[in-house]
């Protein structure tokens, strides 16, 4: 399953070493260097975050960005193989209208 990372934009601003996961063109989750929590060492968080009801399971932290991205991977191949085409449907139908919402306040 192909998943990709782009930098996340908030604001306009590029944030260094914060990512969001795409998933055929669509976004499912973030990793990110958790800086205020450097009092624990590395930290890379994670989480699964397509519109849809989310298990705990889709969430946690790792030593480094390439054991984030294996474990976010993990986490994302077993919540998409639950996944009905209806939530499927249901989740491209939320994020369309969402984006197709925020267009008016451009």
């Amino acid at each position: 399953m192909d998943l990709t990372l782009r930098p996340t934009i908030i604001a306009g601003d590029k944030s260094p070493n914060d990512y969001c996961v795409i998933h055929e063109g669509r976004s499912v989750g973030r990793i990110r260097l958790a800086d205020e929590r450097s009092w624990q060492g590395i930290v890379w968080t994670w989480n699964v975050n397509p519109p849809l009801p989310i298990p705990s399971w889709c969430n946690g932290s790792a030593e480094s960005l390439d054991a984030a991205k294996d474990e976010f991977k993990a986490a994302w191949e077993r919540l998409y193989a639950s996944l009905t085409p209806e939530d499927i449907a249901s989740w491209h139908r939320t994020e369309d209208l969402a984006k197709a919402s925020a267009s008016w306040l451009k």
